[in-house]
């Protein structure tokens, strides 16, 4: 009898409709799209299945340039990386200075990171980057749950209500053996103030 009843199928909230949130993630994203300046602070994991990094990291994004600053308080590896239209230059914590022409280029060649930086910069907003195809999967709110997009699948395992709109706090994106995990601490879209 304990067996049965342990084996008893569980009742899971279904997916919420796709037509509703498909409506929801365009308000989302009408509302979001033209906040081209703004701040978020965290922490980040990479790995390709073998190495990686985590730590803290601060991004500024200001139209299509934005600052990133990575933090790693256990191996002490700090960088920066400066992006603008055609160039991203890598400056390291002991003061050595790359430059490629991509963002992506520069981390795959220098840190051996596979991290799709133009596309991140949508999806942290939680909608879809521009210009590639996508499906979706939303929550039983009508939420984004899941974006593949570009071959790499995106999951929103939490949001920040008390944004207006709420933004994503956490996501996980991955591309095969490569991850990336962000745990956004702070949002800030006024481009005056700086993040603490």
């Amino acid at each position: 009898m304990l067996a049965i009843s342990a084996c008893a199928p569980q009742r899971v909230r279904p997916l919420a409709d796709v037509a509703v949130g498909e409506r929801l993630l365009s308000e989302h994203e009408s509302r979001v799209f033209e906040r081209v300046d703004f701040d978020l602070s965290g922490r980040i994991a990479i790995s390709d299945g073998k190495q990686g990094g985590s730590g803290r990291f601060e991004w500024q994004q200001r139209g299509s340039s934005f600052s990133l600053r990575f933090t790693a308080p256990i191996s002490a590896q700090n960088w920066r990386l400066e992006v603008r239209p055609g160039q991203a230059v890598l400056i390291e914590s002991n003061g050595a200075v790359r430059v490629a022409n991509s963002a992506e280029e520069l981390l795959e060649r220098e840190l051996g990171w596979r991290l799709p930086a133009a596309a991140l910069r949508f999806w942290v907003l939680g909608m879809r980057a521009p210009g590639s195809s996508s499906e979706l999967q939303f929550d039983p709110h009508g939420q984004l749950h899941t974006l593949h997009q570009s071959g790499w699948d995106i999951r929103y395992l939490e949001r920040q209500l008390d944004q207006d709109p709420p933004m994503p706090r956490k996501l996980f994106a991955r591309s095969g053996d490569h991850q990336v995990r962000m745990s956004i601490r702070r949002w800030n879209f006024d481009p005056n103030t700086s993040i603490e």
